[in-house]
Formats: C-alpha cells, sequence, structure tokens
C-alpha cells in the first residue's frame, strides 16, 4: 500500500509539473496541401515544441525525395531544396514567410542545422526573431490558432512542393490524468480490501 501511494504522489506531483510544461505541434508535409495541389514523390513531417514560457518554438523537420545539397541525386536540380519558410495563413490559403530556414535564413543565433544526408533541417526560433518585420512573439496567436504552415520550395515546384499545417498535439491535460489516478487509487483500496476479507 506504501508503494501505492507513492507512485500515487509521484504522479500527482509529475500532473502539477505538465500544467506549465512545454507544448508540442506537428505538421504532415505533402504536395495536395499546397495552394493550388501539386504532385510530388517527396514527403515530410515536422516536430516543433514551444517551450514552457513561449519565448522558443524548435523545430525538426525531416524530408524524403528532396535534396538538400544537391547531391543525393546529382545531376536532377529540380527536386533541390532552395528555400524552405513558415508562413502565416489558414490551411487552404497562401500567406507570408514569417521566419525562413534556408532563402532567407532568419534564424540569428546560429541554431540552424542542416543534415543533408538525414535530411533534416533542424533551428530554433527565438522570441525576437523574424522574417520582414515579424517575430516568434507576434505570431504566437497565429502558432496557438493553427494559423501557420511549413513550406518547402524547389526549382521544380518554385510556390512550394510540401506543406503542412502546423497543430498541436493533444497531451493529456493534468487534471484528467489526476482522475485517473484517483480512480486507480480506489482500485487498489477495493483491491486491498477485498484481500484482507479473503
Amino acid at each position: 500500500m506504501k508503494a501505492f501511494l507513492l507512485v500515487l504522489l509521484s504522479v500527482l506531483s509529475w500532473s502539477a509539473l505538465q500544467a506549465q510544461a512545454v507544448m508540442v505541434f506537428e505538421a504532415d508535409l505533402s504536395g495536395d496541401q499546397e495552394v493550388p495541389p501539386v504532385t510530388s514523390l517527396a514527403s515530410g513531417s515536422a516536430e516543433l515544441t514551444l517551450n514552457d514560457t513561449q519565448t522558443e518554438l524548435a523545430i525538426l523537420i525531416s524530408i524524403v525525395d528532396l535534396d538538400l545539397d544537391g547531391n543525393q541525386t546529382s545531376g536532377v536540380d529540380g527536386d533541390n531544396v532552395g528555400a524552405a519558410h513558415i508562413h502565416r495563413a489558414p490551411a487552404g490559403a497562401n500567406g507570408d514567410v514569417v521566419f525562413g530556414f534556408i532563402s532567407p535564413n532568419n534564424d540569428l543565433n546560429n541554431d540552424l542545422v542542416i543534415d543533408a544526408a538525414a535530411g533534416t533541417i533542424f533551428s530554433v526560433w527565438d522570441l525576437g526573431e523574424g522574417n520582414a518585420g515579424t517575430t516568434l512573439a507576434d505570431e504566437l496567436p497565429s502558432l496557438l490558432n493553427e494559423g501557420l504552415y511549413i513550406n518547402i520550395h524547389t526549382p521544380s515546384f518554385p510556390g512550394g512542393e510540401l506543406r503542412g499545417q502546423i497543430t498541436a498535439v493533444a497531451i493529456p491535460e493534468p487534471a484528467a490524468l489526476g482522475l485517473f489516478v484517483v480512480g486507480l487509487f480506489g482500485l487498489g483500496l477495493s483491491a486491498t480490501a477485498g484481500l484482507r476479507r479473503a
């Protein structure tokens, strides 16, 4: 019983910490999300993490079947990534660039890491960084309301070959987790009482 109470206390403490935890977002990148849609064999995904103080957005983009340095399919220029950005607009609409990874690179703190062999782009969008006068601070409402998207541009599709709307990932609410733990506690008490009667 003491072990169960210790686990209960640990989980409740963890759930309290999660109330102020980071926020996680994702995007699935495909040609059919472009406006207008394009036909592409390439695909990708992105994972984004907003820190608990909402001052940094860490971004990891993974791309398949596009070249980040031109060496994966040498002699084929149409699949070379020429630009990669975050834009402001809801799904189904095009919008302005608010943060650039490639052409332009708006990462002023040199957090940008491009791994061509792995097909990944990593960057951290800090509070004061952005494109053409906009900043992460300005764009937080758009981020929180699915108003931003990632766009990957190539010579074959200068307007964008891959696009993905940034959406929040559902994380269990601390209150729901707490109720779950209380339910487990009740089951534990019932089981303990049943064992004592037997």
